[in-house]
Formats: C-alpha cells, structure tokens, sequence
C-alpha cells in the first residue's frame, strides 16, 4: 500500500470516528431540533433582520446616530431573546463542544507532525513558519 494511499484511509477512518462521535451526533440533532422550531426560526430571522438594519444604517452617506442607537438596541434585545431561546441555546453549546472537539484533533494533529501544539506562538516558540521567524536556536 502506498503512503498515500495509507494517509488517505486513515483520514477517511478520522472523519468516520468524527461522523460517529457523540459530539458530533448530538450537534446534528440539536440542528435538527432547531431547524424544526418555527420559535428560533423566527427569532433568529429577527435577529438577522435588525442586524441588516443596523448594517444599512452604517452604511448611510447621512448616517442618522439616533436611528443607529435604536437600532443597535432593538438587534441587543432581539439577540437576548433568540439567546434565550432554549433550542438556540442548545445549538450554539453544541456547536461549541464541537468546534473544541475539532480543535483538540488538529492540535494532536499539530503536535504528532511538528512537535508543537500551536497554543504558544508568539510567547518566543517556534511557529514553523520561517518566514516569522529570527533564526533557529
């Protein structure tokens, strides 16, 4: 078996386990609960809505600050009541056990192949980049 055939089966494996994982299965169904709730469905089009608005007014040649400032607090209040939305809630956490999952598999990834988790660039370690770097020690 060639390497890359090797490399290639294993990372078919990885993305297998990843599919299969708890993490990853309840983050589907948290999208699936959400997806069927027309409450954070509409909360989250209200939230979107008031964001454009905010966006248009920025935009603005002429920019109006007191319907900039109304805006901005009706998109604060329309994000507290999507964010208290308990399927809202539900999807971001599981999005972010997921996403920590994914970063804890790339720094393994980070650490097997160059010794280095990535979590110290810039406190002096190495970034494996040359082109960042003053010479090696």
């Amino acid at each position: 078996m060639s390497d890359l055939n090797n490399v290639m089966q294993k990372a078919q494996a990885l993305a297998e386990a990843i599919l299969e994982s708890e993490i990853y299965q309840g983050m589907k169904a948290a999208e699936n609960r959400y997806m069927h709730d027309e409450q954070a469905i509409s909360l989250t089009a209200a939230v979107n809505e008031k964001r454009n608005a905010v966006q248009e007014l920025l935009t603005a040649t002429d920019m109006d600050h007191a319907a900039l400032a109304l805006a901005g607090e009706e998109l604060e209040e329309a994000e507290a009541a999507m964010n208290a939305c308990a399927a809202v809630h539900e999807l971001q956490d599981a999005r972010r056990a997921f996403t920590a999952m994914m970063d804890n598999v790339n720094r393994i990834l980070r650490l097997v192949i160059t010794g280095e988790t990535g979590d110290d660039e810039g406190s002096g370690g190495c970034s494996g980049h040359c082109s960042s770097c003053a010479g090696c020690h």
